[in-house]
Formats: structure tokens, sequence, C-alpha cells
């Protein structure tokens, strides 16, 4: 379920740190590596944006990935205007669980994110 509200919010991304991931036609993905929690050797969750300047968006996306079960669910969400950062909707609301395949930007992103925890 997405709100909206007739008045816009800017979105502190004060602390984030958003890496660059992959590109796919007019998308970026990119990972806040600050935001990356490790439950276990195979589950994290972090914070992933996707944008498209093209449309002037960036979807902010808070999500929790097993790579044994090659899945990502998304927990939250916001979308934004990408030159402002003002809000234009979003959700807290978490949806079911979803597979991502070997060609996936969320393969990406996973394979980024464990390469980050080796290299540290």
């Amino acid at each position: 379920m997405l709100f909206g509200s007739s008045v816009c919010l800017a979105v502190d991304l004060g602390d984030a740190d958003l890496q660059f991931v992959d590109m796919r036609d007019d998308t970026g993905y990119y990972v806040d590596v600050n935001s990356i929690v490790y439950t276990n050797d195979h589950e994290l969750t972090a914070d992933v944006a996707m944008i498209k300047p093209l449309t002037n968006r960036m979807f902010l996306y808070g999500i929790h990935f097993d790579s044994t079960a090659a899945t990502y669910q998304i927990l939250n969400s916001k979308v934004m205007r990408y030159d402002t950062k003002e809000q234009i909707s979003g959700s807290n609301q978490a949806l079911p669980p979803s597979a991502y395949g070997d060609n996936s930007p969320m393969k990406n992103i996973v394979d980024y994110i464990y390469s980050l925890r080796k290299s540290s």
C-alpha cells in the first residue's frame, strides 16, 4: 500500500554512503553501505537506491536478502524526486519475498555486499 500527501517531505540522506553497483537501461542501482546488517552468513538487510534520472525519480528500499534461497524482500519503500529529495510516496508494509536470478540487479547487489565483507 502506498501513501501520499499533498505536502512533500524532504528526506535526509545524511549518513547514507550510496555506492554504485549496477546500471540497467536508465536505472542506476546503489547500496547504502552504512545500512548493511548481516543476520547470518547468508542473510542481510540493506538500504538500496534505484535512481532514474530521466524521470527525476529515486526509489529507496529497505531490503532483506537471503543469498542461499536467492530471494529478496522489500521491507519498506520511498519514492522521491531525485533533484530535491522530496518524498512523493512510500510504504512501511513488507512485501512477500521474491526470487532473483543470475542476471538480476538484485544478485549483483548481494554479490557486491558480500565482496565488501570479504575485503574487510
